[in-house]
């Protein structure tokens, strides 16, 4: 009996990855969209990082994305699978910074290391939420314009402010260079939108992070604490989730458990619960 294990993928397996992770789209999204735009062949379009494979011989059961500044995203489907995913993390303790998956997996994941001396800064949980074209309930409409490199120090003071807001997280206080250059190399994919006030002050923002035919992951979604209760969120999300349904036809993302009124618009759109999640900060 072949002992399942994990295995870096190459190009060559772009084709059955995909097709694994579109049979697992709830957990799948971003992995195949970072495949679609290039990921296992070096593609600028995309993250920097890495897919493993949970391997049973030939067969390819999982999925492992690492991303060159640590954040774990764990698709695998087994118990040796798992431990697998636990011994990479015990080998490599500086690597992982950010665990982000299915909320079982991750806490199975993270008992494992913790019991390794691992420990966690900060941890959230969250639902994930998806809707299919022709499920959008809202003709609301907001003007976004993609944001270019002349909008970079608004979108990293507005992605900071949401990270402070909802993670609890300081970036630019942790690490500010890397942060800024971690949103440069996003707005130069092209794939944040951001809407003006009549005096062109930034007020609404969102990103695509993943997009294939197996859907649109959309995050960030953020709308300046002085301008809320106007309707911009509303709009502003309706209008980048039209967008991403115009693309391919579903769109995903992860609210915070614990923010009600964003869970509550998402729904009013016709979004739909499709998994729990978490998301677990790592302590250097």
């Amino acid at each position: 009996m072949t002992r399942t294990s994990l295995v870096r993928l190459s190009q060559r397996d772009a084709a059955a990855a995909f097709a694994l992770a579109e049979r697992d789209p709830d957990r799948c999204t971003f992995i195949a969209g970072w495949i679609h735009d290039g990921g296992l062949s070096d593609s600028p379009r995309v993250p920097r990082g890495w897919l493993l494979g949970e391997m049973d011989g030939t067969q390819l059961l999982g999925l492992l994305y690492l991303s060159d500044s640590g954040i774990l995203v764990p698709a695998v489907n087994t118990q040796v699978g798992i431990d697998e995913v636990i011994a990479f993390g015990q080998r490599q303790p500086d690597v992982v910074r950010v665990i982000v998956g299915e909320r079982n997996l991750v806490e199975t994941i993270w008992s494992g290391l913790e019991r390794r001396g691992a420990r966690a800064r900060l941890v959230r949980d969250q639902l994930a939420f998806a809707i299919q074209a022709g499920d959008l309930r809202s003709d609301s409409a907001l003007s976004l314009e993609r944001a270019t490199e002349n909008d970079l120090d608004e979108v990293v003071h507005a992605s900071a402010a949401m990270a402070r807001e909802e993670a609890r997280d300081d970036p630019e206080g942790r690490n500010p260079h890397l942060f800024r250059m971690r949103i440069l190399e996003r707005v130069r994919r092209g794939r944040d939108f951001l809407h003006r006030d009549l005096a062109g002050h930034l007020d609404f923002k969102a990103n695509v992070s993943a997009l294939s035919s197996v859907g649109g992951q959309i995050e960030g979604i953020y709308t300046l604490p002085e301008v809320r209760r106007r309707g911009l969120g509303k709009a502003g999300t309706a209008t980048i989730t039209r967008w991403v349904l115009s693309q391919c036809g579903r769109a995903f993302l992860l609210v915070n458990e614990d923010n009600d009124p964003a869970r509550a618009l998402y729904e009013s759109l016709g979004y739909r619960q499709v998994g729990i999640s978490r998301t677990l900060f790592v302590a250097p």
